[in-house]
């Protein structure tokens, strides 16, 4: 019996635009396995194309942002700050593919680390995007589905948020405990010395990182309503 893959579990049923998504992520991303890594000449070509990035665009990012790279490889800096990765370029590649393959066209406000529309000190807008939902407002029978994409924050004050990560969903247990599995760019960044792209297997939702609590998944996209 042969091994199965990540495109044997796309669901036949969904909209075309949700399987064409789904099946994309899973002809780069076949298993949790494998790695696109920005700095490996086998993967660099695949991780350009889904995130728009490569190991000399990070570097030239990191060095603007104030890093300095040691002797491993690792880039440090002293102080904070904005820190380029590559999730939100894997967010735009999935809408760029999307309107490139005739799925729909973007209805605007939503961009690709501000899925939900908020303004620049990340306050809720008072209208979201077409297809945004607050994770808060998850109900049977509204929930994320395979396609959509994600975004995690930390609620800072009241309806105000620090933006941290956003992922595509590529599965979804709406169950008790809630589950899923997503594929993700921006794993790694400048204490690794690259970036790369991963599938991360089925786990629970919550917490979203334990090193972290205060982190949630502040929303989706969905990409139908999105899109459609």
């Amino acid at each position: 019996m042969p091994d199965l893959v990540a495109s044997d579990f796309v669901n036949p049923y969904m909209s075309e635009r949700r399987k064409f998504i789904c099946y994309a992520l899973a002809m780069a991303l076949p298993n949790a396995q494998m790695t696109l890594a920005s700095n490996s000449p086998a993967t660099s070509g695949k991780f350009r194309e889904w995130t728009g990035h490569t190991q000399s665009s990070l570097e030239n990012a990191w060095r603007a942002e104030g890093f300095t790279k040691d002797e491993k490889g690792s880039w440090t800096r002293v102080g904070g700050g904005a820190v380029t990765t590559s999730c939100e370029g894997l967010v735009g590649t999935v809408f760029s593919k999307i309107e490139a393959a005739g799925f729909g066209k973007r209805k605007g406000g939503a961009t690709s680390f501000s899925l939900a529309g908020n303004d620049k000190w990340g306050r809720e807008a008072q209208t979201v995007p077409v297809g945004w939902h607050w994770f808060r407002e998850r109900a049977n029978g509204l929930h994320p589905r395979p396609g959509d994409v994600f975004q995690i924050g930390t609620e800072v004050k009241s309806r105000q948020w620090r933006h941290h990560h956003v992922g595509v969903i590529t599965q979804w247990g709406d169950g008790d405990p809630l589950m899923w599995e997503t594929v993700e760019a921006g794993q790694g960044g400048p204490l690794s010395g690259f970036d790369s792209m991963k599938r991360k297997p089925w786990r629970l939702v919550n917490p979203i990182d334990p090193k972290s609590p205060t982190k949630v998944i502040m929303g989706w996209l969905d990409i139908d309503e999105h899109f459609g």
